[in-house]
């Protein structure tokens, strides 16, 4: 059972950063990700607790770096990958850093498990996207 204040600041998450979400899609081709993003969102402004499953908290997490990562433009340089926001990284790290910080007040133990997935999505993708780079050369 989650405390009436861990949900009612979800739901307060939730409803700052829904409108900001659309307004950042309206620029943009819709994905898969970003609908469960903004599902994800709407449950919890309108049900936080469903919106506070382990699962669906570690799709949404993902879902954030995806968003993260596409919101970049790549170059490869020679000591990595150089990224160029196109508008949205700053907001979608953000949201994450928000939602862990939320979560940290209700559950330490999954919002430490949480930021490492994060992270370790991070890199995964960097190093993905990265190869591409090479190949295409």
């Amino acid at each position: 059972m989650h405390d009436l204040n861990t949900l009612e600041s979800l739901r307060t998450f939730a409803q700052l950063n829904l409108k900001a979400l659309e307004t950042l899609l309206s620029n943009r081709d819709s994905t898969i990700t970003d609908e469960r993003l903004q599902d994800w969102l709407s449950a919890c402004a309108l049900r936080p607790q469903t919106a506070l499953q382990r699962d669906t908290l570690e799709a949404v997490v993902i879902d954030l770096v995806t968003l993260e990562l596409s919101c970049q433009a790549y170059a490869e340089t020679t000591n990595g990958l150089l990224l160029t926001d196109r508008g949205g990284t700053v907001w979608a790290r953000r949201v994450q850093a928000e939602l862990l910080l939320l979560l940290n007040r209700w559950e330490p133990r999954i919002a430490r498990k949480l930021a490492t997935l994060a992270c370790n999505s991070r890199r995964d993708r960097l190093n993905q996207i990265r190869t591409l780079i090479v190949e295409r050369r």
